[in-house]
This record gives C-alpha cells, structure tokens and sequence, in this order.
C-alpha cells in the first residue's frame, strides 16, 4: 500500500490524469500484502528530488485536494441545475473526496511503516524535531473561492435539514450512503441487492415472487407523502401555479407541483428520515394509510405487518413501531406537520415500549452527517 500510495503521489505532481491515481489506490486498498516492487520504485522516485522539493509538492497537492474536497459538498439542488459537463465535474470531486477518506482510514496502518522505512534509505531529514520548521517549505493556503450554498430553509424560525434537491437524489442518497451496508427492507426485513432486487425467499414472501413490484425495494414515506401534501395549494390546484404548466399545456401532479414551488415540502418530501426500504408491493397497499391497530385486515407471507384498507389503517410489526413513532413525532416538530391527539397518544406508547435499538441510531448518525440534523428522539431517546 505504502509502495502504491507514493508511486500514485508522483502520478500527481507529475499532473498525469487523477483516474489513473485513483485507479492505483483502489486497486492497493484490495490486497493486504505490501509490494516490494512498488515500494523500491516508489523510493527510487523520491530519491530523484530533494526532500524541500517533495514536500513544496506535497503542499500544492494537499491545498488542491482540500479545494476539491471543499467545492464536493455543494448542495445537489445546485449541482442539478449545472449543465451536464458541470455535473460531472461535480462527481469526479465528489470521487476523489470519498477515495481520500478511504486512504485517511489505511494511514495509521502504513504511516508508520513509511517512517521506519525512510531512515534506510540515504534522505535528507532534520537533525530533530525543532529544525522541522526551517526545514518545511513555506505554506499558505490559496485563497478559498466562494461557494454557491443554498440558503437553508425555515418553518417558524426553524432552520430545517439540508435535504436532497430532488427525490432521485434522496432515494440514491438512502440506498448508497445509509444503506449500503445493511440492505434489508424496513417493515418484513427482506434482503435486497445493490441493483435493487429483493430476494423474497429470505423474508418469507415467495408468494409475492409473481409480482413484479414485489421485487424490487422501494424508497417509503413513513409519514405519507399525500398527508402531508393535501393541506397544501399546490397539491390540491396545481393549475394555479403557472411554474406547474409543462410546454404542451399539461398540468404537473400535485405532487410533482409542490416539489417545484413549495420550498417545505420539498424538504419534507426528500427528508431521508422519514425514508425507508420498502418491498414494492407493500408500499403500495400501504398507500396513505394511518398507522394504527386492527383487528384483522391483508397479510403477506410471514411478514407481520397487516393492512386493512376498509378503514384505511396499517398495523405494523411490533419491532419497529418505536421508528415508526419517532419518525412522526420528528415530522410533526420540524415541518409543523399536525397529528390527532390520539395519534400522538399511540406514538408516545410505541416510542416508550420499542426504544433505538443498535442500527436505527447508526442509521440516524448517517441521515445527520448528510442533512446536517438528526432526530431528537432517537439521539436523547426518553421515554414519554
């Protein structure tokens, strides 16, 4: 690793393309045994400059990766609006940031070695610590440009969570930075592929394997999306709106509508913690359905969620109504979305009798490194 990460550093300075640095990097973090031939060539090439040179060259290199890294965070609903080739550019910074956290993660392990390694090898070094400042080139950060942030959005003086500008972004942003490692579907635990394919074998669902939308996962509004949206103008007439007209005189839907114009339900929509995987074919009978308890109503498989739609109410299993309560209680208090008194009575027991467990906090501390804000009640998780 240490051998491939100096050869992919003269790569740099050399301006040869980054794909091929990153191409090396990735390729060292795949094997676990160092290569000898990459290091005897990689200190053949740092013995080619002086030691001020390397590391006047790894000044420039560390003050460009850190402007790349910088400009990686702007808002998607910016990006989206650039044009394709700007796009791109985007993704490529947004690449090299993710490469150098995963190289971050090895330093500890080969930093060390590189440093037993250097006092082998004929290098000129400081005599001791306090001659390292004459011996470093001078180094000052070029002046950072300023970046297009979005201004955060607020509902009664509330600033709320930097959600993803479009609800594509926000199903790629659930499924690849907080699921990527624990894909299974929320309500029946069903394991899914990274292409999206359920296996309904591993849940108890094959007799759901002749529907198609039964196969795939689904991103779920937990507080549905029509719930929220039929208090709102734009989802009720989005005639008049005229942001809501497309070129051959149609009509948006009153979704689509309040996306484009409503700036909180945008948010609301796209919020990644009222989103969850979902098996298709029971997002769909869910539809807008209250949560509740019932008597009886359509089951599916072994899963224990039942849907009784005479009544329009879903009963969900019993070891996630805990999320499914501190999902609403979230909605309600950041987007001043209202709940029923009893609603909040039956949220407020499934909250006291399912706390957080292990992953509904780690998925939490992943939606908040994302949206910048967390839900309160599953971070300081009280019984109420």
């Amino acid at each position: 690793m240490t051998g491939t990460l100096l050869l992919c550093l003269h790569e740099l300075v050399q301006c040869v393309p980054f794909a091929r640095c990153i191409s090396m990097a990735r390729s060292a973090r795949k094997s676990t045994k160092p290569s000898a031939r990459n290091g005897s060539a990689a200190f053949a090439i740092f013995n080619r400059f002086p030691m001020r040179v390397w590391l006047a060259k790894l000044r420039d290199v560390a003050a460009g990766l850190g402007i790349i890294s910088a400009v990686s965070f702007t808002p998607q609903s910016i990006v989206e609006r650039l044009p394709e080739n700007g796009q791109e550019a985007f993704a490529i910074a947004t690449d090299i940031r993710a490469l150098l956290v995963d190289v971050a993660g090895d330093t500890g392990t080969w930093l060390g070695d590189l440093l037993g390694s250097l006092a082998d090898h004929d290098l000129e070094v400081p005599a001791s610590i306090k001659d390292l400042g004459a011996w470093l080139p001078e180094f000052r950060l070029p002046d950072l440009p300023e970046l297009p942030w979005a201004e955060p959005k607020a509902v009664d003086g509330k600033t709320l969570p930097t959600t993803a500008g479009s609800f594509s972004t926000a199903k790629d942003y659930l499924y690849n930075k907080v699921y990527f490692d624990h894909r299974e579907t929320f309500y029946c635990g069903c394991r899914y592929s990274d292409k999206g394919a359920i296996d309904l074998g591993s849940c108890g669902l094959t007799s759901l394997s002749s529907v198609s939308r039964a196969r795939r996962v689904e991103a779920e509004h937990v507080f549905p999306a029509a719930q929220f949206g039929q208090s709102r103008q734009c989802w009720r007439e989005p005639k008049a709106f005229k942001e809501c007209s497309k070129d051959n005189g149609e009509t948006l839907s009153g979704r689509d509508c309040c996306q484009r114009v409503d700036p909180v339900f945008e948010a609301a929509h796209n919020d990644l913690i009222n989103l969850y995987p979902a098996v298709g074919q029971i997002n769909g009978q869910r539809s807008n359905y209250n949560w509740g308890m019932v008597s009886r109503g359509e089951r599916f498989g072994e899963c224990e969620i039942r849907i009784d739609s005479s009544i329009r109410r879903v009963q969900p299993p019993a070891d996630v109504r805990g999320d499914i309560a501190r999902t609403m209680l979230y909605m309600r208090d950041t987007y001043g979305f209202r709940l029923s008194s009893q609603d909040q009575q039956l949220y407020k027991a499934w909250n006291n009798g399912d706390p957080p467990d292990a992953w509904e906090i780690e998925r939490d501390k992943r939606i908040k490194a994302i949206q910048r804000h967390g839900n309160e009640y599953v971070e300081n998780f009280r019984k109420l």
